[in-house]
């Protein structure tokens, strides 16, 4: 039996729609921070500028989405982690909800240069502030800041869906929302890290769900046209 031409192009469509669909849910997570560096003055040795002290609570940076998000996994640099033997990293929202929050130890996996715990997703508003920190329970670890605008400096290599903030930490002596923001925009402590997934527009299992109802109702059309036959 011959298929119509109308039927082969619904086949088609709805087989790139569906390859769609798949190509979409199968995209593996992104790093926020993807690094970070610093200028080389003339003797070839980076220049950093450190938290001391005086810094004992959560210390980190705030962030904005440039899309909606979903965060899969929570982390921090593994140059910190050595020295602390585990880091708290926590996630809040503007108005100071924590989100999530993740031990990491030097037992988590490493990518590049953070080591991860994945979570349940998170979803991000884009466009709103978060505020993604990392603290110590057992003291106060030296970290490295980086501050484009001014010297010593240097910068933070970010992921297209996300836009650096400012320096975020706070004063007091536990694990709590680093509401404290300094510097100006591309200010960051380099100590915390998340993984992220782009959220599909539309979702996968909308269009796969579409595809499938489409093919149901020309699979029916079919049957009837051919009974009339």
């Amino acid at each position: 039996m011959k298929i119509p031409v109308y039927m082969m192009r619904t086949y088609i469509c709805l087989f790139a729609i569906g390859s769609a669909a798949l190509a979409a849910s199968a995209q593996g997570s992104t790093e926020a921070m993807l690094n970070y560096a610093a200028t080389t003055p003339s003797d070839g040795n980076p220049v950093y500028s450190s938290v001391f002290s005086e810094i004992n609570g959560p210390i980190g940076w705030t962030f904005q989405p440039v899309d909606n998000l979903e965060v899969t996994a929570l982390g921090a640099f593994n140059y910190l982690v050595p020295g602390t033997g585990s880091l708290e990293v926590g996630l809040w929202n503007s108005s100071g909800v924590l989100l999530a929050s993740e031990t990491i130890t030097d037992g988590n996996t490493l990518v590049d240069q953070s080591r991860y715990q994945t979570i349940t997703a998170v979803p991000l508003e884009a466009g709103d502030t978060y505020y993604l920190a990392a603290y110590d329970p057992a003291g106060t670890p030296s970290a490295i800041v980086v501050t484009p605008g001014s010297a010593p400096n240097g910068y933070a290599t970010m992921s297209e869906k996300i836009q650096l903030g400012e320096v975020a930490y706070s004063s007091g002596a536990g694990f709590e929302f680093p509401g404290t923001t300094d510097g100006t925009i591309g200010d960051a402590i380099i100590a915390p890290n998340f993984e992220y997934e782009t959220v599909p527009e539309p979702s996968a299992p909308a269009l796969l769900g579409g595809a499938s109802v489409a093919l149901l109702w020309h699979r029916r059309r079919s049957v009837k046209v051919l009974w009339r036959l």
